[in-house]
């Protein structure tokens, strides 16, 4: 799941990246040579679906989306389980459908031959976001069902786990490094140098 992980991560950011760089040429080039580049709108319209749909399953694996915490954590076991099965269920019905239509519409693209119009980039290229973010976002929905499912719920658990999200992470190595500069400047100030 590492590479898959991976591998949603660096679309959203490539995604972003293009979209920020051509927005920024074409930007620059209507102000300076009053010319408007023609393929900028369709290239970011079109990333910006891939960025939002694996955006949606980046949010899935995160737990980033809404959702009626309150209600689940603080409902009976039993409540607490059916509550979580069917949310993820709907969401599964959901994300299926997406993957349904979404390979039915990518199909139909290619077989159409379907291109973008400025630069004549297969269309279905793009629309290959919709079915996989259905698909990635059925796996993150069941890896994430599953997590809760197992989780502790008791007003002590759900409070440490908010305050580990609260606190700043710090490893070992970025705290010996603090320490040892902290010890460096102290040194320096008390043989009169520098405060």
């Amino acid at each position: 799941m590492k590479i898959v992980k991976w591998f949603e991560d660096w679309v959203i950011i490539a995604s972003f990246m293009v979209i920020v760089l051509v927005t920024f040429v074409n930007v620059v080039s209507r102000y300076t040579f009053q010319a408007s580049l023609a393929f900028s709108e369709e290239i970011t319209i079109n990333l910006l679906v891939v960025l939002t749909m694996m955006g949606a399953v980046v949010g899935i694996r995160l737990g980033a989306h809404l959702g009626f915490t309150y209600l689940v954590e603080n409902a009976k076991p039993k409540i607490r389980r059916s509550l979580i099965i069917i949310g993820a269920a709907l969401m599964i019905v959901f994300l299926a459908v997406l993957l349904i239509w979404g390979s039915e519409m990518m199909i139909h693209q290619a077989i159409r031959g379907r291109a973008t119009p400025s630069l004549g980039i297969p269309q279905w290229l793009f629309t290959l976001s919709i079915p996989m973010a259905g698909l990635l976002g059925i796996v993150r929905t069941l890896q994430a069902a599953r997590a809760s499912l197992h989780e502790d719920t008791s007003a002590e658990a759900v409070a440490e786990r908010l305050a580990q999200e609260a606190a700043p992470v710090i490893d070992d190595a970025e705290l010996s490094r603090s320490v040892h500069k902290a010890d460096a400047n102290h040194t320096t100030d008390s043989q009169g140098g520098r405060k």
